[in-house]
C-alpha cells in the first residue's frame, strides 16, 4: 500500500496540511514620515523587517508557602528594518527629515540650540506591515501606532566589498493592532481525477 494525499497532516484533524505563508510576502506603508505625504521610496527599498513582538511584565503575588504570577503591563519590542539605499538619495532623505523632524541635528540647516520637537504628534508617524498572499491581498495586517526612529544607523563603506549600501532603522512604537484576514487554503493541490 503507498501513501495518498489522504495520508498527509494528521490523522483525524482534517487529512491536508493547511498552506503556510511564506516570508517573502509583505509589504510595509509608512505613513506621515519625513514630514512627507508618502515614505513611498522606504516601502519600495525595504529588504528585512521584523515583525512585532510584545511581552507582559510578569507580577509575583507572595503568599504564606507560595508564589503565584499574574500579568502585568506590556511591552511591544522595537522593530528593525533594513533599506537599500538608491542612488537617487530618497531613502535616505526621508530618514534623515524625520530626524530633523525629532530634533533639528544633522540637516543642512540644523539650528545652533539644537531644537526639539514639541509633541509626538510632531514627529510620530505609523506603519502599515502587510503579509501578502501571492498577489497584492493583505491576509495578515499589523499597524504600527505612534512610531519613531529610536536608531538609524546609516551602514559602513568598504572598498573590497561589492554589495548594495544598506541602512538599518529601529522603529519604538506606542502600539500595534493586528487584522488577521487569511485565506482558508491547502498547501497540497487535491486528489487527481481517476480515469
Amino acid at each position: 500500500i503507498m501513501a495518498t494525499l489522504a495520508d498527509f497532516g494528521v490523522r483525524g484533524a482534517g487529512g491536508e496540511i493547511l498552506q503556510p505563508h511564506l516570508k517573502n510576502k509583505w509589504r510595509l506603508t509608512f505613513n506621515g514620515v519625513g514630514n512627507l505625504v508618502s515614505g513611498e521610496a522606504l516601502t519600495l527599498q525595504a529588504i528585512t523587517c521584523d515583525r512585532p513582538k510584545m511581552s507582559f511584565q510578569p507580577v509575583q503575588l507572595d503568599r504564606y508557602n507560595s508564589r503565584a504570577y499574574v500579568a502585568g503591563k506590556y511591552t511591544f519590542e522595537p522593530v528593525n528594518v533594513t533599506f537599500e539605499v538608491d542612488v537617487g538619495g530618497e531613502v535616505e532623505y526621508i530618514l534623515r527629515a524625520q530626524q530633523e523632524r525629532t530634533q533639528k541635528i544633522i540637516g543642512l540647516r540644523s539650528a545652533a540650540r539644537l531644537p526639539a520637537a514639541n509633541g509626538g504628534r510632531d514627529y510620530k508617524f505609523s506603519v502599515t506591515q502587510e503579509l501578502l498572499d501571492g498577489d497584492n491581498l493583505a491576509l495578515s495586517i499589523f499597524y504600527l501606532e505612534g512610531a519613531w526612529f529610536e536608531t538609524i544607523d546609516w551602514g559602513d563603506l568598504d572598498y573590497a566589498a561589492s554589495e548594495t549600501l544598506k541602512v538599518t532603522a529601529t522603529i519604538r512604537f506606542d502600539h500595534a493592532r493586528q487584522d488577521v484576514r487569511g485565506v482558508k487554503d491547502m498547501a497540497t493541490g487535491g486528489f487527481a481525477p481517476i480515469l
